[in-house]
């Protein structure tokens, strides 16, 4: 608890000779001082209810904090006015099917753990009231602005920590921020990797790849092109450093795809042109990738066989909590407890690290603990967001957010097929970042998007104009 308040000292008094600094035009700087708080998961602890699984009944713990958002978003409801919080629109439906699923699981008479459900919902609705009464306070311009700064002071750090430990050895930096990051940045003695501010190298590997994909958007934006790439090239070596062998695989997708994506804007999805120039050269770079080139020890010579079974082990499990309540699910953030409830009844389960640990597949986590109601929900989310993303692209409206959201995406879609950490409390509340401004800045339908074109109305590959 001391170190984490030093921390936050630390930040507070950055941001604050930051904002001194850049005054009068520094107003983003608490938009960036709030998203720099969420890796470091600075928060006060409230109440901590007491279940089987002690080390988390899902992927958010099941405690009860005072959040950085929720705290900000209070003084600023009390020191602003006509913030307009309760105006809904189609670009909000996202966060009615969260609240939907939140209230079907708080239902549900296997949810096991639902003070750990209603924790999540207020671990997540406090950052999405952050960012609703931020977006009405700062201009579009000034988000942009605001999330790039935060992203380049963590990016900037991440990437000196990487340099001190695994390349020159510092070890003593990997306990800095995290207790028992020594031991999971030689992932218990199997090998080395990087883990910045992180607990491990998958979640540093994880973040970096979601952030390097909004700054090749800012990139081919035009958006400070010069830091962009600078940056990206530092959170590539950073990717590397961390030889977490899914972020490879991610990041490689990411890039191509996004690239891909932005140059074809106009054109149809899915077809046999994006086949061969979007997604085979992607697979062709990961078969020398993994087979050719300096790093193919890390995906055939360590400690990868071990890893995929255990990881089917876990899958296996997640699909028979599916077969147990196949429509609503288990509850939202408690499968993990759900398990040890019923662990007799897991013929698989014949270690610790499965019942303690959350099922290594994102989307097995969705589907057992919301069902095909939430799986379905999900499915739908990413399919219509890529869409839509890719419709403003085509008419150089939202530019920056919604080719991010595309990025973002493709690393949930990928990375999820292997790990939790996407649902994790360090990352997930990029993913809400993400997906708000690309939702409140993007126009609605391929409709919409033609009408805008067809009116000659400005065009402008960041933002669009606040209305």
């Amino acid at each position: 608890m001391l170190q984490k308040s030093l921390i936050f000292l630390v930040l507070i008094a950055i941001f604050l000779t930051w904002y001194f600094i850049k005054k009068p035009n520094g107003r983003h700087l608490l938009l960036s001082f709030v998203i720099t708080c969420i890796p470091f998961q600075v928060s006060i602890p409230i109440f901590s209810p007491i279940y089987l699984t002690e080390s988390g009944t899902g992927t958010f713990t099941s405690k009860f904090f005072l959040t950085i958002p929720l705290i900000v978003s209070v003084f600023l409801l009390i020191s602003r006015k006509n913030l307009n919080l309760f105006l809904f629109y189609r670009n909000d439906r996202w966060t009615l099917w969260i609240l939907l699923l939140i209230i079907i699981s708080l239902f549900n008479p296997l949810d096991f753990a639902k003070e750990a459900t209603v924790a999540f919902g207020v671990y997540c609705f406090s950052y999405i009231l952050f960012f609703r009464i931020i977006s009405n306070l700062l201009t579009p311009l000034e988000i942009v602005e605001g999330v790039f700064s935060s992203l380049v002071f963590l990016c900037g750090l991440q990437f000196i920590l990487a340099i001190l430990y695994p390349l020159l050895g510092v070890s003593f930096v990997t306990t800095v921020f995290q207790a028992g990051g020594e031991q999971w940045a030689t992932r218990v003695g199997t090998r080395p990797g990087a883990i910045g501010i992180f607990v491990t190298p998958a979640n540093l590997g994880l973040f970096t790849t979601i952030v390097s994909g909004f700054f090749f958007a800012t990139y081919l934006s035009g958006f400070k092109k010069k830091l962009s790439l600078f940056v990206l090239s530092a959170n590539v070596i950073t990717i590397i450093l961390t030889y977490s062998r899914t972020s490879y695989i991610t990041l490689v997708f990411v890039l191509f795809l996004m690239y891909f994506i932005y140059k074809n804007s106009t054109k149809p999805l899915f077809s046999f042109k994006s086949i061969v120039f979007g997604i085979a050269p992607a697979l062709l770079f990961l078969y020398w990738l993994i087979y050719f080139s300096p790093f193919s020890s890390i995906f055939l010579k360590t400690d990868a066989d071990d890893m995929y079974q255990a990881r089917l082990d876990h899958w296996i499990i997640g699909m028979q909590i599916f077969k147990t309540s196949p429509i609503i699910g288990v509850g939202i953030n408690s499968h993990v407890e759900y398990i040890n409830h019923q662990v007799g009844l897991y013929k698989s389960i014949h270690n610790e690290f499965l019942t303690t640990n959350p099922i290594h597949n994102t989307h097995i986590i969705i589907l057992a603990e919301t069902g095909l109601i939430g799986f379905t929900l999900w499915l739908v989310f990413l399919l219509s967001s890529i869409v839509k993303a890719k419709n403003n692209i085509s008419i150089h409206n939202n530019v920056v957010f919604s080719l991010t959201q595309i990025g973002l995406l493709i690393t949930y879609v990928i990375y999820g097929f292997t790990d939790w950490a996407p649902l994790s409390l360090s990352t997930f509340p990029i993913f809400l970042l993400f997906t708000f401004f690309s939702n409140k800045f993007s126009l609605q339908s391929l409709r919409d998007c033609k009408i805008q074109l067809n009116n000659k109305l400005p065009n402008n590959k960041i933002i669009i104009p606040s209305s």
